[in-house]
């Protein structure tokens, strides 16, 4: 794309910190600028002590050395508070919440270079890049610097399914990564309440046992259940009208008539079911405020006219019954 900006993304490691150490090389991120044109580079830090250096002398050096250099047009630096740089779960969030802030539209071009920081911010790096996190419309590339020690240096476009051995050992780590981010829901049946990541969901006595209904055949291995034709079956209105029981001691207007019906043997509305699948589903969106969060906890809706599948995406061990 012409005149696209091109900008660097680099956690500083260590090995950035070149000449400070007596090193022969300058280091991954200098490198990267030297081995590809970039119009502006951000440097990422965490502010503790490595050997006899700390890491505020080392950015520093650093872009004291990208600017003699004439390297790009524009170095910054944002120091990230992180308290333990093998932490997957404090390094990811404190990675999103700068990338969050970058400008993401037509003619930027983001880069990240993996090279640079602990294993844990390399998993970090690929999990952002290749789970679309980082933007669904502008997607982030990845590079691992090889050392000019080593032979001729590039930048080495990174996928998961690639040869590099330093990438191919991550991959495994990446997947358990991307378990352990999603946290836990809990179904709590004798307060009939809904709680995701902390976060208590406001849902009604029958949208809390809609959601209980599908959670457990999600832990029972059930998997989705297919719903077709006009009404719902007898079993589920006699499973919701159980839990109803279950958590909730008063008899409201709900309850009542879904007692009636069940004793009349009188059809549940398809369209009464995904109204309140519908109205479950907004408010977990509401109160997570999390797209992709809420995508993995709400009541999926699949399958085109005539039949559809429900279900929750969620993991089992994701979701917690307490009885």
């Amino acid at each position: 794309m012409p005149n696209q900006k091109r900008i660097l993304l680099s956690f500083v490691g260590t090995n950035d910190a070149g000449k400070l150490i007596e090193n022969n090389s300058e280091g991954a991120i200098i490198t990267a600028l030297r081995n590809e044109k970039f119009d502006e580079v951000i440097l990422l830090w965490n502010d503790n002590k490595t050997n006899s250096l700390t890491y505020t002398e080392i950015v520093v050096h650093l872009k004291k050395e990208i600017k003699k250099q004439k390297l790009v047009k524009k170095v910054s630096d944002t120091l990230l508070d992180i308290k333990d740089v093998t932490d997957h779960n404090e390094i990811y969030i404190k990675l999103k919440e700068v990338t969050n802030n970058l400008k993401k539209e037509d003619g930027i071009s983001y880069t990240a270079s993996i090279t640079s920081g602990t294993p844990s911010m390399q998993a970090c790096w690929i999990l952002l890049g290749e789970s679309g996190e980082f933007s669904e419309e502008y997607p982030l590339n990845l590079i691992q610097v090889k050392d000019p020690r080593f032979g001729t240096s590039a930048n080495v476009p990174v996928r998961l399914d690639t040869a590099l051995p330093k990438i191919v050992s991550l991959k495994n780590e990446v997947a358990k990564l991307k378990n352990d981010l999603i946290p836990t829901a809990e179904i709590n049946v004798p307060n009939g309440q809904l709680i995701i990541d902390n976060a208590l969901i406001p849902l009604s006595p029958i949208e809390f046992c809609y959601y209980r209904y599908f959670a457990e055949r999600v832990i029972d291995g059930l998997g989705d259940e297919r719903f077709s034709g006009f009404s719902v079956s007898l079993d589920f209105m006699e499973k919701i009208y159980s839990y109803h029981e279950e958590s909730f001691e008063f008899l409201d207007t709900n309850r009542i008539d879904l007692g009636r019906m069940i004793r009349k043997k009188e059809e549940l509305s398809i369209q009464t079911f995904r109204g309140n699948v519908s109205k479950a589903n907004r408010k977990i969106r509401e109160t997570l405020n999390n797209e992709t969060l809420a995508e993995t906890f709400m009541i999926s809706i699949e399958g085109g006219r005539g039949a559809k599948f429900y279900g929750i995406k969620a993991p089992a061990e994701k979701l917690k019954i307490k009885n």
